[in-house]
């Protein structure tokens, strides 16, 4: 009876062993650190845009990511409170179009095969974002910092983004 009771035991730790998802090398909680974005600069580099206090949060778990950040690298001014809420001014229209304008934010699924991560938005902010899937190049220097670059097809048009770890 022992010797069946720790065969089911082992059994059971085995399967759950096997089902467990290994965590990808993204896993975690990042912020960016710096956008680089295309183009020259005097030395023939791409233009960095540091971000000394990035408005940012990337979450990479289990094979699911959520990214919301400002696309400016700064902080959103605050808008006015409305005088009437459902009867919105033009200016009050435009002061909030320019608040939002610069927010990004979307979250799905994402796949690693090599150094190159796909993401797949289920919700976006873009309602374009997520009828498609996109794939970017990943780089890591040591545990708390990972490089997203674009692959060559997107590099004229994408930044290259340093995220630091913050869990």
């Amino acid at each position: 009876m022992k010797r069946y009771a720790l065969s089911i035991i082992f059994c059971a730790l085995t399967a759950s062993t096997a089902f467990a998802q290994t965590k990808t090398p993204v896993e975690g909680v990042w912020k960016i650190a710096e956008r680089i974005m295309p183009g020259t600069n005097s030395l023939g580099t791409g233009v960095a845009t540091p971000n000394t206090d990035p408005p940012s949060l990337i979450i990479f778990t289990r094979g699911y990511y959520s990214q919301t950040y400002e696309v400016g690298g700064q902080s959103r001014a605050a808008v006015a409170p409305a005088k009437d809420p459902q009867n919105l001014t033009d200016a009050e229209k435009i002061g909030r179009y320019e608040q939002w304008r610069p927010f990004t934010a979307n979250a799905g699924t994402y796949e690693i095969k090599g150094s190159t991560l796909t993401i797949r938005p289920i919700v976006a902010k873009n309602v374009n974002l997520m009828k498609s899937s996109y794939a970017q190049e990943f780089k890591l220097e040591g545990p708390n910092t990972l490089w997203l670059i674009p692959t060559p097809d997107n590099a004229t048009t994408e930044p290259r983004i340093k995220l630091t770890k913050l869990e």
